[in-house]
């Protein structure tokens, strides 16, 4: 068989890292190294099946949609904010997406809540699960649209196909009813298929001034955290920490 040949039938079977490797001049000196032809054999297709890990790692994180790179050893658990690393920690093997289980991180805002949420999302992708991350805000508003155009159950299903769905920044809008009904909608079909984490500066007991209802809260409620990590942070804004900082080192400078 001819390169052309091979090339072509290597396209047809859709084996792209296979063909950069056999196109490549030094592979010949590679691959007679192998004195066994099934050893050369596994080689390529391990290859192969290595570079297609890889492009289904790139969908699924840019999937993801997350706003920032973040992840869990970038956090800094010795910044003054009150959580137990060794808790965060205990979540890195996945058992808590494997079993349909939520998390939740509650706190002010600057305190890396955020950071959190993305960083366990990111294991999740690097573990081969599907993950979508979304504020509050815009998934309201994308229900909203899709219930405009028609497409509203279509949305919901689309939701609650990713095994991963993390809920950034609920508390900073009051939701009426029909976004109280639909934020219930997605808790709803989320439970016990699939696992939410969600990001809060409101205490569960300031949501009934959040959601429309008091029924609607204790439902939304009740799916969330029937299995699920909670986590009630407290410290100061990093980003206020921050700027005490450079505040102090201009008097500094001043004087």
């Amino acid at each position: 068989m001819d390169w052309d040949t091979l090339n072509t039938d290597l396209k047809r079977l859709k084996l792209r890292r296979i063909r950069e490797l056999l196109s490549q001049e030094a592979i010949g000196e590679a691959l007679s190294s192998f004195e066994d032809p099934i050893e050369m054999v596994g080689y390529l297709i391990g290859e192969e099946v290595s570079a297609r890990d890889e492009t289904q790692r790139e969908k699924r994180l840019k999937g993801a949609r997350f706003p920032v790179e973040k992840t869990l050893d970038e956090f800094d658990f010795g910044a003054g904010v009150s959580i137990c690393e060794e808790a965060i920690r205990s979540l890195e093997n996945m058992e808590f997406l494997a079993n349909r289980e939520n998390v939740v991180f509650l706190g002010p805002p600057g305190i890396g809540k955020t950071h959190l949420a993305i960083g366990l999302g990111t294991i999740a992708v690097e573990t081969g699960y599907s993950v979508r991350f979304i504020t509050a805000g815009r998934l309201i508003d994308a229900l909203y649209a899709s219930l405009a155009d028609g497409t509203f159950k279509r949305e919901l299903k689309r939701l609650a196909g990713f095994d991963l769905l993390v809920i950034d920044e609920l508390g900073f809008l009051s939701l009426d009813r029909t976004a109280s009904d639909h934020f219930f909608q997605v808790i709803n079909a989320a439970y016990e298929r699939q696992s939410v984490i969600l990001t809060t500066n409101r205490p569960f007991q300031e949501w009934a001034a959040l959601f429309d209802d008091a029924i609607t809260v204790s439902a939304i409620l009740d799916r969330l955290l029937h299995r699920a990590h909670i986590f009630n942070m407290k410290g100061e804004s990093y980003r206020l920490r921050g700027h005490a900082t450079a505040t102090s080192e201009e008097v500094k400078h001043l004087a």
